[in-house]
């Protein structure tokens, strides 16, 4: 899966009769998952597509779902072509057939994390429909951490484009496991590109709705207070992912019901998932970001540049890396296509020669720790080689060649780190 990930291959089309045989006429024994308006359907092969070992996931409206279930279909191909990420779930092929449209998907066999989390009976057998012949054991904290690492990235690319966009729908069922454990956002069919805010800037910051999306728990309350959706809304949801993955429980009541692990996240090992081994460390930063994502006031919230490299620091600490994924530890946070080739000031190297100079141009202090990233402390490939954060003596941070356009950055932000409890 992470190979057609990071292919930039526009999907195909594919015929009706085709998806009809591969799934034998969308048979129940085939049948791996159900979402808002349509179901998702296994099959082993595709005369359309090239064949690939994982297997195509078949996600089709139902018949009779109208204009509004073709209309978030004909979305998620617009947006899925348009957006390239290793931890966005690829869109292979496309049937917009009237009588019964169609999305094609690499099948991501590790099932979705709020199956591998919950393990309820319908969820274990989902899994053995993706071929568990026995319940998989509990995903690990370590596992966890990477698939949170792998959703935030992808979310945060999405938040990056031109036009921005926006999820919407962002929850554990919407992350996806490959067979190694990789995770993937997806389920992007409610997603829609920002509009601009009024005024000279023009800059994109949130999509005003008349309907309200995403899941029970997961659905920030700005969406039905203001009717905007924005970085903040699916910052909070994913917050809310933080903490369901962080204590294995439903996501329905749950802020409410950790109030007390939240207020004083130092003792976050009490709501801690047993059968995932978390430590008192993990729990604790965990919960700071789940205050900062969605535990605040909306004006004190931690946007999601900030919370992604301390969950990068999270899954570094861990040490549970797969064999073949240790030169993707490192990649750019904002566009995962280049090592992280560029040491700030502080200590951080996050980002690519290419990307830096953009996010240096919005804020010229480092997303991870908030202090000044200029002048930059060295570039190239040992920087690459080297862990996220380097101690930097003031005597030895001198001023080398900036980046293209990073001399162009101008004052950044102010910002917390996500401590304490509300604002």
């Amino acid at each position: 899966v992470a190979a057609l990930a990071a292919a930039a291959a526009p999907p195909a089309a594919v015929p009706l009769d085709e998806l009809i045989t591969a799934t034998d006429g969308f048979a129940e024994a085939r049948k791996v998952g159900e979402g808002g308006f349509g179901r998702v359907y296994r099959c082993d092969a595709l005369p359309s597509l090239p064949r690939v070992a994982c297997g195509f996931a078949v996600k089709t409206a139902l018949v009779g779902v109208g204009a509004q279930g073709l209309a978030e279909l004909q979305s998620e191909v617009r947006t899925l072509s348009a957006a390239c990420h290793r931890s966005l779930l690829p869109l292979l092929g496309v049937c917009l057939a009237p009588a019964r449209a169609c999305l094609v998907y690499p099948l991501c066999r590790g099932g979705s994390l709020e199956d591998r989390l919950y393990r309820a009976p319908a969820a274990l057998q989902r899994l053995r429909m993706l071929g568990f012949e026995t319940p998989p054991p509990p995903l690990s904290s370590a596992a966890r951490l990477r698939v949170l690492r792998d959703a935030a990235s992808a979310l945060h690319y999405l938040h990056t484009l031109s036009p921005m966009i926006l999820h919407r729908d962002v929850s554990a069922g919407n992350i996806l496991l490959d067979e190694r454990g990789n995770g993937y956002l997806a389920d992007v069919g409610l997603a829609r590109a920002a509009e601009a805010t009024a005024g000279g800037s023009q800059q994109v910051s949130h999509l005003s709705t008349q309907r309200i999306f995403g899941k029970p728990g997961y659905m920030d309350p700005i969406i039905s207070l203001d009717g905007q959706a924005s970085q903040l809304t699916d910052g909070f949801a994913l917050g809310i992912t933080l903490l369901v993955a962080l204590t294995g429980r439903g996501a329905v009541g749950l802020l409410n019901a950790c109030d007390d692990a939240l207020e004083e996240p130092d003792t976050a090992e009490s709501i801690a998932a047993a059968d995932a081994g978390w430590s008192a460390a993990q729990a604790e930063e965990l919960a700071r970001l789940v205050v900062g994502l969605a535990y605040e006031r909306k004006k004190k919230r931690m946007p999601l540049a900030e919370a992604l490299p301390r969950l990068e620091a999270l899954v570094e600490a861990a040490g549970e890396v797969e064999e073949t994924a240790g030169a993707e530890e490192r990649q750019c946070d904002l566009c995962y296509d280049a090592p992280r080739s560029v040491r700030f000031a502080c200590g951080h190297a996050l980002y690519c020669e290419t990307c830096a100079p953009r996010v240096l141009e919005r804020d010229t202090n480092c997303p991870a720790c908030r202090q000044p990233a200029l002048p930059i402390a060295a570039t190239g490939r040992l920087v690459a080689e080297q862990a996220t954060f380097v101690h930097q003596p003031p005597s030895r941070t001198v001023p080398q060649a900036q980046p293209a356009g990073a001399t162009a950055a101008v004052g950044g932000r102010g910002g917390r780190g996500g401590r304490g409890g509300r604002g």
